[in-house]
């Protein structure tokens, strides 16, 4: 599942419900950080359990303690977590009342259209 756009999902649904196997999470679109600011690795991909043993490991630092062959398809295992502070701060404000309510109003902007 693409995760472009998690806003129409937050607090309502949940990718693994639908029947996602794998979802990537754009943190820019859903939780206000600035776009390209995290770096890479910032974009977390959420994946079920059956699907862990294929995941990526790294060359230097091992992923879950494990020998995997390198498999790696990013250049650095993590990004910069400092820029995760803003979408703390966001979470943290909103609440769970207020993120339910931008969901439903990314939902009602995404399928109204403007009258003519």
């Amino acid at each position: 599942m693409d995760g472009a756009n998690l806003n129409a999902q937050v607090c309502i649904s949940k990718p693994a419900d639908i029947g996602a196997d794998v979802s990537h999470m754009n943190l820019h679109k859903t939780f206000c950080i600035p776009h390209g600011g995290g770096g890479p690795g910032m974009g977390p991909i959420g994946v079920k359990a059956h699907l862990i043993p294929h995941l990526a490991n790294h060359p230097v630092v091992s992923v879950n303690n494990d020998n995997r062959k390198n498999t790696a398809v990013s250049a650095a295992p993590w990004g910069s977590a400092s820029i995760l502070s803003i979408s703390w701060v966001y979470i943290s404000l909103m609440g769970g009342t207020g993120l339910r309510q931008a969901t439903e109003v990314a939902i009602l902007s995404a399928t109204t259209s403007p009258s003519a």
